[in-house]
């Protein structure tokens, strides 16, 4: 179920400079809090993760020390990764993401106008590492998908082929405290996706598409989430699942504990995990 050097999905925040509709976090209710260094050094060095996702309920660039945890990932051989809103991006910040190690780096949209806002600040990140002659990172853009953008799906994959993006990833909704964003039926994502891989084929771009949701799900085989203060939960959905205290115990020990097994075992019953789809 869970390999020796498993994904960690780490928080470095949970402050945010947006509110995004279509975002859990107002609804999770939550202290704003940001990942302490040495704490985030400890983590590491007790650990053997082979990947790092810098990212969870909060913008990361708001951390003042997230260059300094990337590169010291980075130094000991993680692939690392980040997801940013891009707003607060600026040249600087560009270079010290570039200068870190930074594998992945990620601009998160749902709406083309989002997408809009920020363009100026992908093109600005595209250009500066064709200037530079970088191999990393790579540059995506992670989207969200669901029934109320379907519709703006391929232009949006479209300006980011004209604004120098490598790589997409499309990822489905899940908002359970909010109804009125809904997910794609079956039929519609299938067709969707279709004409994404169709699309981002012609205009040479990478593209990652998620898989048939199972239970449980590759979320849970494969990584676990790490929050800001050092609570070890098997997911970002489930920030409150507290399974353990990440400086106190090692999480290939966590996840062979009996909790972490009881609660695989009963996901097909968790008021959460019972209705996710991602």
């Amino acid at each position: 179920m869970f390999g020796s050097k498993p994904f960690f999905q780490v928080e470095p925040t949970t402050a945010c400079n947006l509110n995004c509709e279509i975002c859990m976090r107002s609804w999770l209710n939550r202290p704003i809090g940001f990942m302490d260094f040495n704490g985030f050094k400890k983590l590491l060095n007790l650990n053997h993760p082979t990947y790092i996702g810098f990212h969870g309920w909060g913008e990361p660039l708001l951390h003042n020390q997230i260059y300094d945890m990337i590169a010291y990932a980075s130094s000991r051989k993680i692939t690392t990764s980040l997801i940013t809103n891009g707003t607060l991006l600026d040249e600087k910040k560009i270079r010290k993401l570039f200068s870190s190690g930074l594998k992945e780096f990620a601009f998160g949209v749902y709406r083309l106008k989002r997408l809009e806002k920020v363009s100026e600040k992908i093109l600005l990140t595209t250009k500066l590492k064709k200037e530079f002659k970088l191999k990393d990172p790579k540059i995506f853009l992670d989207i969200t998908v669901y029934e109320g953008n379907v519709d703006e799906i391929p232009k949006i994959v479209e300006e980011a082929s004209m604004l120098g993006v490598e790589a997409i990833n499309l990822h489905r909704l899940f908002n359970q405290h909010n109804p009125s964003f809904k997910a794609l039926d079956e039929e519609k994502e299938a067709k969707l996706f279709g004409e994404i891989k169709t699309l981002a084929k012609k205009l040479k771009l990478q593209t990652f598409l998620p898989s048939k949701h199972t239970n449980p799900c590759r979320v849970v085989k494969y990584g676990i989430y790490i929050t800001w203060d050092f609570k070890v939960t098997p997911c970002c959905f489930l920030p409150k699942e507290y399974l353990a205290d990440a400086l106190s115990a090692k999480v290939k020990d966590i996840v062979k504990s009996q909790p972490y097994k009881d609660f695989v075992k009963n996901m097909g019953k968790h008021t959460v995990c019972s209705k996710c789809i991602i």
